[in-house]
């Protein structure tokens, strides 16, 4: 039977989409997100980089949803060529099936025991984070507000996302040598001995620049979980334990584990490549070094799938209103003239359900880009190993006076 806190959030969620279906309006819903990644076959530094992988910064615009998978062997789901993109996309598939990842996503949020009952206190508290603390307050003045904010949590659950990542971390020398041995041959053909002698000069230096350090290649892909009302509706229904359950416990615990309703929709993919070098007035150490590369390519990749897909894209608050700021920059790819639409949160005392009006556009502006890259700690450093330094700590915008603190923004394309 589910319980009477159950049957109130899953009527809230109806009353919810119900109103979001008949109104322009825009709901901000933090999203949550796990993260896997495929070990692929030896690679220059494998070890180094998957330590580094595993060792870089939650993304911090999402809910940290890690369930204990952090990494999978492609080849023991099928994968014979790991070039081949459908052959890689049929093994993730078939791991995450195999695995039930979308069940133990579904456990995650409703701090599934060992005994199988379920709670909502993750639930509950995500909600009350995705409140300001002006919505709290109005809130309480309603006799049932704190309740219906807290349910409000249970909305969260369908922005629930799994990348999955593989990598590569190539050496730059056979790939630059390659290169000049082929334009060597194309300068030899030159009947002009001075300029074949400029091409072959061209080609070496090429060469000496090129060979050093690394590539590190990502390719990330996107998943959703798939939670609809027939989905959470069935949950509740058939698979729900708590303390009230009657009856046996272990059978509807095995149900939960071996249900098929939770899914995972494919989204998309996106590719990232980084150089990694070495200069003669390095700073660093190799390993700080591929600790950076790694983690800045995962990073962009992670830019790159919030451009390209509306349903991945994350809301971020603004620091300031005059001048307009918010604490994004240079890691999640913002560049100059970028437009985001500003959103302004109203709650229903009534209800206490939350939504997001439009109240406007925005731009970056130049010269005026936060660079907030992951650097494991050390100062910041250009491409010749010297120190930046700079004083901007949240990227400017222009467009207007009238927006404040707290306010929402998120990108448009």
């Amino acid at each position: 039977m589910i319980t009477r806190k159950i049957l109130t959030c899953a009527f809230l969620i109806t009353c919810a989409t119900s109103f979001s279906q008949t109104s322009k309006e825009i709901k901000y819903r933090r999203s949550s997100l796990h993260t896997i990644l495929i070990e692929s076959e030896n690679f220059p530094k494998k070890d180094k980089v998957i330590n580094a992988y595993n060792n870089a910064p939650f993304p911090d615009k999402y809910d940290n949803h890690s369930i204990s998978e952090k990494s999978f062997d492609a080849k023991k789901y099928g994968l014979v060529n790991e070039s081949s993109d459908q052959e890689m996309m049929i093994a993730i598939n078939k791991y995450l099936k195999d695995n039930k990842i979308a069940n133990k996503l579904v456990a995650k949020w409703f701090n599934r025991k060992a005994n199988g009952t379920f709670d909502i206190d993750m639930v509950s508290q995500r909600g009350l984070n995705n409140a300001s603390f002006t919505d709290i307050k109005t809130a309480e003045a309603s006799s049932e507000g704190k309740t219906l904010l807290q349910s409000a949590g249970l909305e969260l659950i369908g922005n629930t996302f799994v990348v999955v990542s593989k990598m590569k971390f190539i050496e730059n020398e056979p790939v630059a040598r390659a290169a000049r041995e082929a334009a060597i041959v194309a300068a030899n053909k030159i009947s002009i001995s001075l300029l074949r002698s400029k091409a072959i000069d061209v080609a070496e230096k090429a060469y000496e620049k090129g060979k050093v350090g690394y590539s590190v290649w990502t390719t990330s892909y996107l998943y959703k979980l798939k939670w609809d009302d027939v989905t959470s509706n069935t949950f509740y229904q058939d698979l729900w334990i708590d303390n009230s359950t009657t009856g046996n416990l272990a059978t509807k615990k095995a149900q939960f584990d071996k249900s098929d309703l939770f899914q995972l929709e494919y989204i998309g993919s996106e590719n990232s490549t980084s150089l990694v070098t070495f200069s003669l007035n390095e700073k660093r150490t190799e390993d700080q070094i591929i600790d950076l590369a790694v983690t800045r390519n995962v990073d962009n990749v992670y830019a790159k799938l919030q451009k390209k897909y509306d349903v991945f894209k994350t809301k971020t608050p603004l620091f300031t209103g005059n001048p307009i700021t918010a604490k994004i920059g240079i890691k999640e790819g913002i560049e100059p003239g970028d437009k985001f639409d500003v959103l302004e949160a109203n709650m229903d005392p009534k209800t206490g359900i939350i939504e997001y009006k439009k109240k406007g556009s925005i731009k970056v502006s130049k010269n005026q880009i936060w660079d907030n890259r992951y650097t494991g700690g050390l100062p910041l450093l250009d491409d010749d190993g010297n120190e930046i330094k700079s004083t901007i700590e949240a990227t400017t915008f222009e467009g207007g006076s009238k927006y404040y603190p707290g306010m929402l923004i998120i990108q448009v394309n």
